[in-house]
């Protein structure tokens, strides 16, 4: 399924006559609600993401998921984002490709993780400055992997 998945993201970062809404110098902020498949919880995010280059953006976000079996979770994440405009320059799918640092405290015990995220997503722009968005990642830790699904509101500047 891994294997699939990782083909289907190089496929679309092939797909490069599209237009995409990230803009060069192009700057958003997000906030979302998540679910992460390991803490078995529901969490709020916030996001920054900033137009690197045409097509490509890069994401700094951090997620706090709520305590659950008395396991508290939250994670740090930096990725990148390769929009494929599908529809009027308004709806979008990407890949997303990035790192992740998560700590996670059970029972007394503190472990923090240094990770992979591969994902992908997809956006539509509601107004010129106001986009929702629906995504998955799967955070690849050498002890413990999650996928996370989210839901998001964007503000674009």
């Amino acid at each position: 399924m891994k294997k699939i998945f990782t083909m289907i993201c190089v496929l679309m970062l092939g797909i490069g006559a599209a237009q995409a809404q990230a803009n060069q110098g192009q700057t958003a902020v997000g906030v979302n609600l998540v679910y992460g498949s390991e803490i078995e919880s529901l969490g709020l995010g916030a996001r920054f993401q900033y137009g690197i280059i045409d097509h490509l953006r890069g994401e700094v976000g951090f997620n706090y998921f709520f305590e659950h079996n008395h396991t508290s979770w939250w994670d740090v994440n930096i990725n990148a984002h390769y929009l494929v405009n599908l529809r009027n320059e308004q709806f979008f799918i990407y890949p997303l490709a990035g790192l992740n640092y998560t700590m996670a405290k059970a029972g007394g015990i503190e472990s923090n993780h240094v990770g992979l995220n591969l994902g992908a997503g997809l956006e539509y722009e509601v107004s010129e400055h106001w986009g929702v968005n629906l995504e998955y990642r799967h955070t690849i830790i050498r002890k413990v992997d999650q996928g996370v699904v989210g839901i998001g509101l964007n503000y674009k500047f």
